[in-house]
């Protein structure tokens, strides 16, 4: 479809709004395949701009209206109102199955509130229930000031026996309710909840915190009552009296709830035999004493009991044997029947729970903890926490329990079960203040509230970001906590001193946020433009951002806010800090052909100030696409190429930003050498090419001489006379081309290769599925290093099989004995030391330096090579100087 054809269909059109009875559904569908037909995003574009244009003299053009909304669509852009506009005319004029089509045509791409809401209601006047509710659940998915449809999903998932699903909506119809604050909507979904979820106390504690938290007052206590009242039915004293403290934490003054918690106590401890000490000890029944305090004393005072575990520091474990107002009697391991007096026995002894970790190991055998922590972790984390003083880090649980329970191996396994739990578990939480530290709770936490705890003590921003990020995923962003997580990056964008990368992409980061949520408002005061020409340097600023989703809204609203004429030239100056195909993906979508074509080239030319781009570009882009797209010939390319690796080499000597060089060298190398890109070149150079190749191979000081050799060695396989220039050496002296070797060698190769492919990597494989059943690959020490002898194995596979691939068997009627070659043994004559140095040359393969077998290949060894007897050669290798006279040769055996 070009644009006469979209000129000619808008001119024919005989559609209007006078006459839209006569619309359907195919008529739309026809101009879905002709657009289908349109490939290039330009044309696209193009023909929007027409649609737009023709709809400002014919406002009554369905077709372009419809056109120019569709387009938007495939280009993923939110500029669709014309689509919707349809929709409201289709709507008026009792058209329901066009607004069904036009209304899924939009919801394929987008949740639209209002198109959701629409087709809603057009599912509704034609009795499609399923169909209905089916959208009245995307819709609350998206509209997060929706609150009583939630509540008609609910009541309809109840009627159909549905439970699961009616206690989920229930669930987010409680949440919004309290986030606006309509106090009597929740004491409804409360009361509800309690009739439906009866026996799940944690979560309904849970909900009773949230309701003490936004209303406080009667209300609060009253939602704690009921669930007081549901505790006493069901018999449950330790749910009844967790909830009564609750109660009096919030309402200290509230008689009815102490009278109650004595009430309980004295049941639960009905057969202790110091309870009516300890409840006068404390003064727990007394008004005068604060209720807080004396919670704390009796339940302190109570614990100490006959049958009572306790810890001394000089005799460990031991256990109350008998308890009086004057002595206490301790059977400890190493002192039975040791007694103190009450007042010795408080001041000295820690009383241990009976599920304190030393009290389990001083009872049960390691076997029998090994599998319940192993089978139980939620379990075994409790525990050790609760063992802690009900503080306890990973550091410290790990040095608790390995290796007397658990081995090392087992913990690393234990341990990414037991980061999962700490993260889902609601009873257990973090220390105030101490994102590292955990503690059990006597109220359940969300995980929103330990995301919120950890988001706070973080202090790097692009790691708040990321914490937020996973908070979209995992947690509840209609709470609280979601709330004050966008407050700090809000707060970000708004009180500042200059423009930095984390106030852009605060910025950015709110943007998006109200973008998806319609109840986060939008950033104030300022906008991306705004901010955006007020930062030092876009480039520098751009390349601080960490978080990559971020710079790809950069971007984009680079492309939206900056002078069209300026937009290629920014995109341009960014693509070194951000190497992906995201840029080059922008630029083609706006038909900047030729700002490429010149990024690729000054790219190529200033390699050194581009190191990082062309780094990439080579990397990304093959020769085809170099000579063909950008019309860069391949010696120019290959060029560069060898000069930045060279430059690289020589920065990495002077110690210049070594990490970034070295991955520079690394990625070069591979392409060039590995990937043998030089010897492709050199298959189809001329001689001055090869000439020019070789002389910057040959002055790379980190190079590695069996590379330089191997590309004389492609060299002179092309053009066996050639001369390089600078050297006295012709193509008859130098060893001829390939890897070369004796049978022996190649044999015992050859049996590596079968046996590291066939035995080694194999076995590593399954090692490496055994390894990935454990559990978190960030703390599975097995993993990593299955996976690092992988990739040992995989690349000595590929260097055998490519040095296999290049060997060449010498056979003995091959040696040339008249000069230093393979299979010789030269005796020289050191001027330096004045001694005689015998060496045998052979290849990499058989090479031993301890015992004078030297590689023809090695820098010592190629000097070596093609000297005759009586020839005297002087040469300095690192500085070291060498000067030998050749006296005798011989052949050796192959």
């Amino acid at each position: 479809m070009n644009e006469e054809n979209i000129r000619v269909l808008l001119t024919e059109e005989k559609w209007t709004r006078a006459s839209m009875n006569t619309y359907t559904v195919p008529a739309f569908e026809e101009i879905d395949e002709t657009l289908n037909q349109v490939e290039n995003g330009e044309d696209l574009i193009e023909i929007k701009s027409i649609c737009e244009e023709h709809i400002k003299k014919n406002k009554n053009s369905i077709i372009a209206m419809y056109i120019s909304g569709v387009v938007s669509l495939l280009r993923k852009s939110l500029d669709y109102g014309n689509l919707t506009s349809l929709i409201e005319l289709f709507n008026e004029n009792n058209k329901p199955n066009v607004v069904e089509f036009l209304s899924n045509k939009i919801l394929s791409r987008y949740e639209d509130k209002y198109v959701l809401r629409v087709l809603a209601a057009t599912y509704d006047k034609a009795g499609k229930e399923e169909e209905k509710y089916d959208l009245y659940k995307r819709l609350v998915a998206v509209d997060f000031e929706e609150t009583d449809l939630i509540l008609t999903i609910a009541r309809r998932y109840l009627e159909k026996n549905k439970k699961s699903e009616a206690i989920l909506y229930y669930k987010k119809a409680f949440q919004r309710y309290l986030n606006v604050q309509n106090f009597q909507a929740v004491q409804e979904v409360w009361s509800l909840m309690l009739t439906l979820i009866p026996d799940d106390y944690s979560y309904l504690l849970g909900l009773a915190t949230k309701i003490i938290n936004r209303f406080n007052g009667e209300g609060a206590i009253k939602a704690l009552t009921q669930l007081y009242q549901l505790s006493i039915e069901k018999d449950q004293l330790d749910q009844a009296i967790t909830t009564l403290k609750l109660m009096l934490n919030t309402e200290t003054n509230n008689v009815w709830a102490r009278e109650q918690l004595v009430s309980m106590y004295r049941k639960k401890y009905a057969n202790h035999s110091r309870l009516n000490s300890c409840i006068e000890l404390s003064n727990l029944d007394k008004s005068f004493r604060d209720i807080l305090l004396a919670i704390e004393e009796f339940e302190k005072n109570i614990a100490f009991d006959k049958g009572s575990f306790v810890y001394h520091k000089t005799w460990s474990i031991g256990r109350i044997q008998e308890i009086t107002p004057e002595k206490v009697v301790i059977d400890f391991v190493s002192k039975r029947n040791h007694t103190m007096t009450l007042s010795m026995a408080f001041n000295s002894l820690q009383v241990l729970e009976k599920y304190h970790i030393w009290v389990l190991k001083s009872v049960f055998s390691k076997e029998k903890l090994h599998d319940k922590f192993i089978s139980d972790v939620a379990w075994g984390l409790r525990t050790l926490i609760s063992s802690f003083g009900n503080s306890a880090s990973l550091k410290e649980m790990k040095a608790e329990i390995t290796p007397s329970i658990l081995t090392q191996k087992e913990w690393t396994s234990w341990l990414n079960k037991a980061k999962k739990v700490l993260m889902s578990d609601p009873l257990i939480g973090f220390v105030p203040n101490q994102s590292d530290i955990y503690m059990v709770r006597d109220t359940p936490i969300s995980y929103e509230e330990k995301a919120l705890v950890i988001f706070k003590n973080e202090k790097r921003f692009y790691a708040k970001v990321k914490i937020i990020r996973e908070f979209l995923e995992s947690g509840d962003v209609e709470s609280d906590f979601f709330t004050e997580m966008v407050k700090y990056f809000r707060d970000q964008c708004v009180a500042y001193q200059g423009v930095t990368d984390q106030v852009l992409s605060s910025f950015l980061l709110i943007q998006f946020l109200s973008d998806k949520y319609p109840f986060v408002a939008p950033p104030e005061n300022n906008s991306f433009k705004q901010l955006y020409n007020m930062a030092d340097s876009v480039p520098r600023t751009f390349q601080a951002i960490e978080d990559s989703e971020i710079k790809k809204m950069f971007i984009n609203q680079v492309v939206k806010s900056e002078d069209p004429e300026r937009v290629p030239h920014v995109l341009v100056s960014l693509y070194p800090y951000y190497l992906t195909s995201y840029i080059m993906d922008t630029l083609r979508e706006q038909g900047k052909k030729k700002v490429i074509e010149d990024m690729f080239k000054k790219a190529c030319t200033n390699y050194r100030e581009n190191a990082d781009l062309f780094t990439y570009l080579s990397r990304t882009f093959d020769k085809k696409y170099w000579e063909k797209k950008i019309r860069i010939p391949f010696e120019v390319l290959i060029t560069s190429q060898l000069q930045l690796l060279d430059f690289a080499y020589n920065a990495v000597d002077a110690k210049k930003a070594i990490t970034e060089n070295k991955k520079i060298v690394k990625t070069l190398t591979t392409i060039l050498f590995e990937e043998r890109t030089v010897f492709d070149f050199l298959l189809t150079a001329n001689e001055g090419q090869a000439q020019r190749i070789n002389f910057i191979v040959q002055r790379m000081s980190g190079l590695d001489q069996s590379r330089k050799i191997e590309v004389k060695h492609a060299i002179l396989e092309k053009f066996p006379e050639f001369t390089f220039l600078g050297e006295e050496l012709s193509s008859t002296e130098l060893v001829s081309s390939g890897l070369l070797v004796t049978r022996k060698r190649y044999i015992e190769k050859q049996n590596e290769l079968d046996r590291i492919m066939n035995v080694e990597i194999p076995e590593n494989s399954r090692e490496i599925g055994s390894a990935l059943e454990l559990g978190d690959l960030r703390e599975n020490s097995e993993f990593k290093a299955a996976k690092e002898k992988q990739g040992i194995l995989n690349t000595t596979m590929m260097r055998l099989t490519d040095e296999i691939s290049r060997a060449s068997i010498v056979t003995s009627d091959s040696v040339d004995p008249s000069k230093v070659s393979f299979a010789t043994e030269v005796t020289l004559t050191n001027h330096i030391t004045h001694e005689t140095n015998v060496y045998q040359i052979f290849g990499p393969w058989e090479s031993n330096p301890n015992e004078n077998i030297i590689s023809y290949l090695a820098p010592f060894g190629a000097k070596l090579l093609t000297h005759k007897v009586g020839e005297r050669f002087a040469f300095e290798i690192n500085e070291q100087p060498y000067d030998f006279t050749v006296e005798s040769i011989k052949k050796l055996p192959v």
